[in-house]
C-alpha cells in the first residue's frame, strides 16, 4: 500500500466509451505512475515497464483501456472507464499501488550555486595530512553526472539531488551528506525553487564542490543530498526504514532495476549538520553498522555539538576524519609542524588540522580579513571530502 493517498484534481479516462473527462496532463501523469506501480495481475501496467505515449490522444486512449482492465481485474461495481477524484476506483489503486517514495526528474537538474568562483582542488589526496601549506589546482579528471528525484511527501523534504562519475551504474558507496541549518539564511532560501536549485546544488557544483570532489577522489562513490527546509532534511536522520527503502530505490534507479544488497554507506556533515549526523547515528542502528566512513567539516566549530565525538563510528572500524579550522588542537611548545599533524591525525577519531596558515595558497585567501574563523569554515568542506574518500579503505 502506498505511504500516502495520491489523488486528483479532476475526472480522468473516458465515460462509458462516450464523454471524455477533463484528463489534465499532471492527473494522466499521477494515474499513469500509480498503474506502474501496480502488478498487472491486479490491473495494473507494473511489467511494461512505463511505455506511455506522449500523444495526448493517444495516451488518453491508453489510460482509459487500462482503467477498464483495472475495474474488471478487481470486480468493481462501475466499469465505466473513468478514474474520480478520492472515488473507489482511485482509493483502491492506492491500495494495491507499491511504495515510490522517489520520482526521477527527467532531463539534467537545473543546479545552481551562490556565486562562488575559482575554488579549486587540493594538488593530490593526502594534501591534508602530509603539506603544511596545502596547494591547489587542477581540472576534474573524470565526467560527472547527476539525477533529481521528487520526492513523497512522507520523506518530509520536496527533492534530493545525486550525484556520481558518469557511466557508474553500480556505485561502490552512497555517501548521505547531511546540510547546514539554513535558518539563519532564511531570506536566501526563502523561495522553494531556491532550495530546490541552490540548496541542493551548493553541494554539488556550488561551494563544496561535491561532484569535483567524487570525481578527485577516484571513488564510484554516489553522493546523496535531500533537499534542506527549515526543519532539517525530513526524515534522513531519524527514520530507518524510509532511509533505507529511499537508497534502495535510488540504487533500483542507477542499475536498471536490479536488486541487490546495499553497498556501504558514508555520512558526510557540514557546520551544524553534524547534529543531523549525531540524530542518525540514535536512529539508524542497522544502517550504521554498514558505515564505512564519516567525515565531519567543521562541526567543531559549533559549540553546541562539541560533545558529539563520532567515537563509536571509529571503535566500530569505521574511518572517521574531522575537519578542523580555528578549533583545530594548539600546537604544543617546540612541537614541529610535521609532528602537530601526526598527533592530531594520530587520534580516534582522526582530527585534520587546518589553521588559516595552511591556506596561504588558496585563491580566496586575499579575502581573509575581519573574521577569520568564518572564513575557515567556509572553505574547509569546499576540498576536505576528495581526501576523506581517498582515504576510506572498502569502497
Amino acid at each position: 500500500m502506498a505511504l500516502t493517498f495520491t489523488n486528483i484534481s479532476s475526472p480522468v479516462g473516458t465515460r462509458n466509451g462516450k464523454t471524455v473527462m477533463a484528463n489534465t496532463a499532471k492527473d494522466l501523469a499521477i494515474v499513469a505512475d500509480l498503474f506502474d506501480r501496480i502488478p498487472m495481475e491486479n490491473g495494473g501496467s507494473a511489467e511494461l515497464f512505463g511505455v506511455w505515449s506522449k500523444n495526448r490522444d493517444e495516451l488518453i486512449a491508453e489510460v482509459t483501456a487500462q482503467i477498464i482492465t483495472f475495474q474488471t481485474a478487481n470486480g468493481l461495481a462501475s466499469i465505466d472507464g473513468v478514474i474520480d477524484p478520492g472515488g473507489g476506483t482511485l482509493k483502491l489503486m492506492n491500495k494495491l499501488a507499491a511504495d515510490r517514495l522517489i520520482t526521477r526528474i527527467p532531463g539534467e537538474p537545473p543546479w545552481e550555486d551562490w556565486g562562488y568562483q575559482a575554488i579549486p582542488q587540493l594538488s593530490h589526496n593526502r594534501a591534508p595530512e602530509i603539506d603544511w601549506e596545502l596547494n591547489f589546482g587542477g581540472a576534474a579528471p573524470r565526467p560527472m553526472s547527476s539525477r533529481a528525484y521528487e520526492c513523497d511527501k512522507a520523506l518530509g523534504t520536496p527533492h534530493i539531488g545525486i550525484g556520481l562519475p558518469a557511466g557508474v551504474t553500480h556505485p561502490s558507496a552512497y555517501l548521505l551528506y547531511f546540510h547546514h541549518s539554513i535558518a539563519q539564511e532564511a531570506a536566501d532560501y526563502a523561495g522553494a525553487g531556491t532550495r530546490f536549485k541552490k540548496g541542493i546544488g551548493d553541494y554539488l557544483v556550488g561551494r563544496m564542490r561535491g561532484l569535483d570532489q567524487v570525481s578527485f577522489s577516484g571513488k564510484n562513490v554516489c553522493l546523496v543530498v535531500p533537499e534542506p527546509t527549515f526543519a532539517g532534511q525530513g526524515v534522513f536522520s531519524t527514520n530507518e526504514k524510509l532511509v533505507t527503502e529511499t537508497l534502495k530505490e535510488i540504487d533500483a534507479d542507477l542499475t536498471g532495476g536490479q536488486t541487490r544488497e546495499l553497498p556501504p554507506l558514508l555520512l558526510a556533515s557540514y557546520s551544524d549538520g553534524l547534529g543531523l549526523l549525531d540524530q542518525f547515528t540514535t536512529n539508524c542502528p542497522t544502517l550504521r553498522q554498514t558505515v564505512r566512513g564519516v567525515y565531519d567539516f567543521d562541526g567543531l566549530y559549533v559549540t553546541r555539538f562539541s560533545k558529539v565525538t563520532l567515537s563509536d563510528f571509529s571503535r566500530a572500524g569505521a574511518k572517521v576524519f574531522r575537519y578542523a579550522g580555528e578549533s583545530s588542537p594548539w600546537i604544543q611548545p617546540k612541537e614541529t609542524k610535521p609532528a602537530y599533524l601526526s598527533r592530531c591525525l594520530g587520534r580516534s577519531p582522526k582530527i585534520v588540522p587546518l589553521p588559516h596558515d595552511r591556506w596561504v595558497n588558496h585563491p580566496h585567501f586575499p579575502e581573509y580579513k575581519g573574521n577569520p574563523k568564518w572564513w575557515l569554515h567556509l572553505f574547509i568542506p569546499s576540498c576536505m571530502l576528495r581526501h576523506g574518500l581517498a582515504c576510506t579503505d572498502g569502497i
